[in-house]
């Protein structure tokens, strides 16, 4: 199946470095970490091994860390089942949210990670259980591709997709609020449609993936967080997040594993900006990864002194 999330935007190619300033830019939207004088040291680790007896909780992000795109890492599958065998809880937070929940149980299930589907945040789910609890009334317009079954939501929803139209635009004004799940097929033009409804009109934007980019192979993608920013700096209406490293993700962590102190879990990501800051934000410890992920290729020390965050340890892979 031909991919079609954004590899580029108004003649920009995301890159490793480019999506690490672009993240910097929107510091101020984003959850405090530790002050200066609390961030850790990081200890740097050949893969996640010596770590296994210190935790009893893992939180793995997803892309960049357990899977590229379509692709599993191996020695993610390997390290994934030896923890379940060594009785640690595991858990996969993900800002995944094209597909519903019950569909990205299954994709990570036919890449071999022998999961449940509670062992399985998505940032969709998330989404969900908010616009369900209390019921969000009116007619909202859903961005996202006819795959991502859209009619899981709990309110009364039309698409959003492209080409514009005359129809469209009209439609655009008329939505009480509107829904982002997905960037797929999403362009410059749909864009522009986007933030001239929400400056004529403005409304609840609700994001269920708040990255700003995704690995897929050997190329970045642009994600819904990024084109959310885009429309709030052109319309002046706040986003509402629902992803990492945003609270709702975090709070239903914790929440699931109410008898485990914080600092018993260890949250694992590829990115700073979302997994460690969010992971730290929530107290627990944090592993940045960084072989394939969205820092692939960057000066890591200069990345954490320049962003201020500190993962608590730092390997090349899980």
């Amino acid at each position: 199946m031909t991919d079609t999330h954004p590899t580029s935007f108004k003649g920009t190619t995301p890159t490793p470095a480019w999506a690490f300033r672009q993240y910097e830019q929107i510091r101020r939207w984003l959850p405090d970490g530790l002050p200066a004088a609390q961030q850790p040291r990081p200890q740097v680790l050949e893969n996640l091994a010596p770590l296994t007896d210190q935790f009893q909780v893992f939180v793995f992000d997803a892309f960049g860390v357990l899977n590229a795109g379509p692709r599993a890492f191996v020695t993610a599958v390997e390290r994934f089942r030896e923890l379940q065998r060594l009785g640690r809880e595991v858990l996969i937070l993900s800002n995944a949210a094209t597909a519903s929940h019950p569909r990205l149980v299954e994709k990570y299930l036919r890449m071999g990670f022998e999961i449940t589907p509670d062992q399985l945040i998505s940032s969709r789910w998330l989404l969900e259980q908010s616009l369900a609890n209390p019921a969000r009334q009116g007619t909202w317009g859903v961005i996202a591709p006819e795959k991502s079954e859209p009619a899981t939501l709990p309110v009364d929803w039309h698409p959003v997709r492209p080409p514009v139209t005359s129809r469209q635009k009209r439609e655009l004004k008329g939505y009480d609020g509107l829904i982002m799940l997905s960037s797929e097929d999403w362009n410059e033009e749909m864009q522009a449609a986007l933030e001239a409804s929400l400056r004529e009109k403005p409304r609840p934007l609700e994001i269920a993936n708040p990255d700003l980019v995704a690995p897929r192979g050997d190329c970045l993608t642009l994600e819904p967080g990024f084109f959310a920013h885009q429309a709030r700096e052109a319309s002046g209406v706040i986003p509402g997040f629902y992803g990492k490293p945003y609270a709702p993700a975090f709070r239903a962590v914790l929440q699931r594993f109410a008898g485990v102190p914080p600092e018993r879990m260890l949250m694992v990501g590829d990115t700073l900006h979302t997994d460690i800051l969010g992971g730290q934000n929530a107290g627990m410890k944090t592993l940045l990864i960084t072989a394939a992920g969205s820092l692939q290729g960057l000066d890591i020390p200069a990345c954490i002194a320049q962003s201020g965050i500190a993962p608590d340890f730092i390997a090349p892979e899980i």
